[in-house]
């Protein structure tokens, strides 16, 4: 957030249940001053009308003058609609003319916040009695929304509402919605609600509002702060950017051809905005992500703690400082390293992503042995640059390059032992080996059990320097920490990125103390090589991942999607459904069984002209990726599972070059 830190004043029931519901809602460097005024401490409908009293709110306005706020909130939701628009609107004019700053109220916000979202007939969820929630039915009529059907919880006070658990809200909203709603509107709320807000958008389809997400996300709109706060739901996220949309439809025209941008579709959504498991594009469209930004996202999108991370580092005034030096979360995320990762793993090579860190491991290995020629594996990806690209089997279109240096010999991935030694021992005197422990670009093929440590144990035998690469395997997403840890070996060379920091770019080689101690200052550094940003939010995500046990979850959606796999395993024209943890592949073949690049590409169109955003793998672009984020809902997955099947499921009913033509019809 731009701009001088802002102060909004709260007037608030004595109660104070919910404190900690609006300091959630809010930037960091917004200050929240509260005002408390007596009130009844029940919710029948005399009471609420009383507690709304004029002369109350003017005595607690006057005190809260006094801290000089920028803007006054009303926290009291039903207080405000139980006496119906024109009251409310009199009563805030009142309160502003005392105050001297503009005055916002949560019953008048939440229908503000309905419109924003194009929501002129709701279902409405209510804490309240029958007649109580009939004032607001009235109260949203006046603003011209109206609501289809409503569920009254018939609560006698606001402990009954603070008790309010997961569980209860979700069968609450369940029972409010209705298939014509275009929005669940929530009055009031808890707690244990804001948490939930994305998740129940997901489960219900469509926009979720409720009052103190709007109260929050109309008073930073009226003070012109722009935030897009975790827990406000749709209301994050601009519906309509006609500018970018204009420009974007001249993209084709500026950009490289070797792009993937226009992989999938020749109009793919243009995105303004993100929350958990959800992305959302300039029209307001929602999409379920399946791709995690190529697995880097693993913690998904605006996620709390990452976004607190890189707030505060940027609140330093510290966004940049070269190779040279070191600032303070960089020593701080070397120091957690070094308790997370095995004794082996003692130092460190910064790097700013995943192909540059795979650049520095090969460096360092052919310094440390003086010789230069690597052993890699059939289906292998490291990256695009040219060293990388030299060691990755998987080369693409970059095949017509011809040969790359280093020089590379290639072995069956996941190979019997007499062709493992006779491909190690062929290939002497060797730099290094280097090895997924999962191939994801491949097709998220795993090796035999027990394979990635015989290499380990072949590699140590021969002194040969073994270069594990989990830029993508790692940070929880196979269900270990990292992947080699479930092997029973430790690497010599250790490459992360893409989720390292969290969904910022940077990249680390962690590696042997002699490997990465022998070369001389200089040899190996980048200007932005894990920027201050990248490091603040890579010691958020380790933090989290360890405190969270991030690794658990990732088994856990491996098992959501092992039962899933039969399902679409019997569909046509899918060949197998195979993976670990939280990335599996969905592999597309043709009548033949041989790969069908066209098909799955057609399908992955289709999906995302659903809502789904998939990832494009395998060694021809026939496997369909799926790469949630750890923190996905069983209820997300299992409805990005669903929008899959009746993708492939279309397919079989057209031929693969007029799929997408015809499943649009």
């Amino acid at each position: 957030m731009k701009g001088t830190a802002r102060r909004i004043g709260l007037l608030w029931p004595s109660d104070g249940l919910n404190d900690r519901e609006f300091w959630r809602l809010l930037p960091n460097d917004v200050s929240l001053l509260i005002a408390r005024y007596a009130v009844g401490g029940t919710l029948d409908l005399g009471q609420l009308r009383r507690d709304g009293d004029l002369d109350t709110l003017l005595d607690a306005v006057r005190l809260l003058r006094k801290a000089e706020p920028d803007l006054i909130c009303l926290g009291d939701c039903a207080g405000g609609f139980v006496a119906g628009a024109a009251a409310e609107r009199f009563r805030t004019e009142s309160l502003e003319i005392t105050a001297g700053v503009p005055v916002v109220a949560m019953s008048t916000a939440l229908a503000k916040a309905l419109m924003h979202v194009g929501a002129k007939r709701v279902a409405l969820l209510s804490p309240y009695r029958d007649e109580v929630t009939e004032c607001l039915h009235e109260f949203l009529k006046d603003h011209g929304i109206e609501v289809l059907c409503s569920h009254s919880l018939a609560f006698d006070d606001e402990f009954s509402i603070d008790g309010m658990k997961s569980r209860d809200w979700l069968d609450a909203a369940r029972s409010a919605d209705s298939d014509g709603a275009q929005a669940l509107a929530v009055a009031g709320g808890g707690v244990s609600l804001s948490p939930l807000i994305s998740h129940l958008e997901a489960t219900l389809g469509k926009p979720v509002i409720f009052g103190p997400g709007a109260l929050m996300w109309a008073a930073l709109a009226r003070l012109g702060v722009r935030c897009a706060r975790s827990g406000w739901g749709a209301l994050a996220h601009d519906h309509l950017d006609e500018e970018a949309s204009v420009v974007a439809s001249d993209m084709p025209s500026f950009l490289s051809r070797a792009t993937k941008t226009y992989a999938v579709s020749s109009t793919p959504p243009v995105f303004a905005g993100a929350e958990g498991s959800w992305l959302f594009d300039i029209q307001g469209k929602r999409y379920l992500d399946f791709a995690c930004g190529s697995g880097t996202t693993n913690l998904g999108h605006q996620h709390p703690a990452i976004m607190d991370a890189i707030e505060s580092q940027m609140n330093t005034g510290l966004t940049h400082l070269g190779p040279h030096f070191l600032s303070a979360e960089q020593v701080r995320l070397y120091g957690r390293l070094r308790q997370v990762l095995p004794i082996g793993l003692a130092r460190f090579h910064p790097a700013t992503n995943g192909t540059e860190a795979t650049e520095t491991a090969i460096k360092a290995a052919m310094h440390f042995t003086g010789h230069k020629r690597f052993l890699a594996f059939e289906g292998g990806y490291h990256g695009r640059t040219l060293g990388a690209l030299a060691v990755s089997e998987n080369k693409g279109p970059n095949r017509t390059l011809g040969r790359l240096a280093p020089n590379a010999a290639f072995a069956p991935y996941g190979c019997d032992e007499t062709e493992l030694v006779q491909a190690l021992d062929g290939a002497v005197p060797l730099a290094g080996i280097i090895v997924e422990p999962i191939q994801a670009t491949g097709g998220m093929i795993l090796p035999p059990s027990g394979w990635m440590k015989s290499l380990a144990q072949h590699a140590s035998a021969r002194e040969i320097p073994l270069i594990v690469d989990e830029v993508f395997t790692g940070m929880g997403r196979t269900g270990q920490q990292f992947a080699f840890m479930g092997e029973d070996f430790v690497p010599d060379l250790l490459i992360l990125g893409k989720a390292f920091a969290g969904g910022f770019p940077a990249g680390l080689v962690a590696g042997r103390e002699d490997i990465l101690s022998a070369w001389l200052p200089g040899t190996q550094s980048s200007t932005f090589q894990l920027h201050p940003v990248s490091a603040a939010a890579a010691l958020a995500s380790v933090e989290f991942m360890l405190r969270h046990d991030v690794s658990a979850k990732a088994r856990q959606i491996g098992t959501w999607l092992s039962a899933s796999a039969a399902l679409l395993g019997n569909l046509p024209f899918v060949s197998t459904v195979r993976g670990r943890g939280a990335m599996f592949g969905v592999e597309i073949v043709d009548e033949t069984g041989r790969p069908d690049h066209a098909r799955a590409t057609a399908i992955r169109a289709a999906a995302l002209a659903h809502g789904l955003i998939t990832w494009e793998c395998g060694t021809q672009g026939h496997v369909i990726g799926i790469v949630p984020p750890l923190t996905i809902a069983e209820r997300e997955l299992l409805h990005g599972i669903e929008l899959l099947r009746e993708a492939i499921d279309a397919s079989a009913r057209c031929p693969a070059p007029e799929f997408v033509r015809c499943d649009r019809r």
